[in-house]
């Protein structure tokens, strides 16, 4: 019977090897600020993604991919303007990537320097990294980023209507490849 370890402290004691995300079980939520007074969120659903665990137990690697036509927020009109092509264009790009580098430990839990490709823009982002806690077979993870949609060129329309950051988080969880 394997050991179990678990940690939400230290990457130091973090399996090594290729851990895959559970696509049913891992999220991806995107909020604008509309008027800069309502948040308004939207959830993204995962196709594929893994995590990367070197022999000195730490994450080299994080990559993240999720469908652009499954943008769903609660509002039918907006879902079918942000899929057009004056925004995301999910016709002409059809996914959403994320890829994180190495992660490091920070005064709030982890952090990395990463990029994200939304509509063909691929953008630098820094990313929080918490609630990491991984066993012998099983991990989780939450993580947070701030994308500039000007850069990305999501731009439609102007920041006083909706701002021109977007939060991105993250809740994953992951399974090691045998």
């Amino acid at each position: 019977m394997a050991t179990t370890s678990t940690t939400s402290t230290t990457a130091t004691s973090l399996p090594t090897g290729t851990w895959q995300l559970d696509t049913s079980s891992s999220t991806v939520t995107v909020t604008a600020r509309k008027m800069g007074l309502f948040k308004v969120p939207a959830n993204l659903t995962v196709t594929s993604g893994s995590i990367e665990i070197d022999d000195r137990h730490q994450v080299v690697a994080v990559d993240i991919v999720a469908d652009a036509a499954s943008y769903a927020s609660k509002n039918d009109k907006r879902n079918k303007h942000i899929l057009s092509d004056d925004f995301l264009d999910v016709s002409a790009h059809p996914t959403i990537s994320f890829h994180a580098g190495a992660v490091v430990r920070s005064d709030d839990g982890y952090r990395s320097r990463g990029t994200v490709t939304i509509k063909g823009q691929t953008s630098p982002v820094d990313v929080v990294i918490a609630d990491l806690q991984f066993t012998d077979t099983e991990g989780t993870f939450t993580a947070s980023a701030t994308i500039d949609r000007n850069a990305i060129g999501v731009d439609k329309l102007p920041n006083f209507i909706i701002g021109r950051n977007l939060g991105l988080s993250v809740s994953a969880q992951a399974t090691r490849k045998p």
